[in-house]
């Protein structure tokens, strides 16, 4: 391929790895070819073709992974409406037409750390309930949930009514939820991270959020992994 232009070498390097996955149609999940095959293709060096990937992979586009390769990593937001609405995974679930359910729900109690402390205004050691469900779509994988709860706001709740929408749960316990704080990456995982994964990897989009009720306090502090597989998020940009 020929790489002439007046762009810094490493830039199109990058284009060009970009114009490689575009020619391909390659999707997200899908895996590069080898570092040899690209270093022939694009008549690079190693060491030229690795700090152009290692710049994507730091950008989002690419993951890799140890062992089995670099994989498509990046997740195109549609910009239409949908993210501007403060929605549970089951009301998520439920505006793709689907019906959601819970195929399998750990829940464990634990001592806040540092961090869990600061997010949810605990004291370190304040005990807090760690939600992990894997929520589905009509059956299908769409999201893997990781929710951590003051113990203190839920005390009486069950396995069972954690297996549902947490902001029913709320509010059926006085503390309805009333906006949040959140932080989007779209994300790979593997079957090391969700054994639900019907492939070697999966893409999706994390949801990293704290959320709170209308005074302010920290209700939950929750990692909600979106399946690419079922969902597309649509944003609304306004000037």
């Amino acid at each position: 391929m020929n790489l002439s232009s007046d762009k810094p070498l490493q830039i199109r390097v990058q284009d060009a790895i970009i114009d490689y996955i575009s020619a391909n149609n390659l999707k997200g999940g899908d895996r590069l070819p080898t570092e040899p095959v690209l270093q022939e293709f694009l008549s690079v060096g190693r060491s030229t073709l690795r700090e152009a990937m290692s710049n994507l992979e730091s950008k989002g586009v690419l993951e890799r992974i140890q062992g089995k390769g670099t994989f498509i990593r990046q997740i195109p937001i549609l910009l239409e409406n949908g993210l501007d609405e403060l929605r549970s995974v089951s009301e998520h679930i439920r505006a793709v037409g689907a019906t959601p359910s819970t195929s399998r729900i750990d829940v464990t109690f634990m001592s806040a750390d540092e961090e869990l402390a600061e997010k949810l205004h605990l004291s370190v050691g304040d005990q807090v309930a760690k939600i992990e469900r894997v929520r589905r779509a009509d059956g299908e994988l769409a999201a893997y949930c990781v929710d951590v709860v003051p113990k203190n706001l839920l005390p009486d709740a069950t396995e069972e009514e954690f297996s549902g929408s947490l902001f029913e749960l709320f509010d059926a316990n006085d503390c309805t939820v009333s906006h949040a704080e959140s932080v989007l990456h779209p994300t790979v995982l593997t079957r090391r991270d969700l054994p639900e994964i019907k492939s070697e990897v999966g893409l999706f989009l994390l949801f990293d959020e704290v959320f709170y009720d209308s005074r302010g306090t920290p209700l939950c502090y929750s990692n909600d992994y979106y399946s690419a597989d079922i969902f597309d998020f649509r944003i609304v940009r306004r000037r």
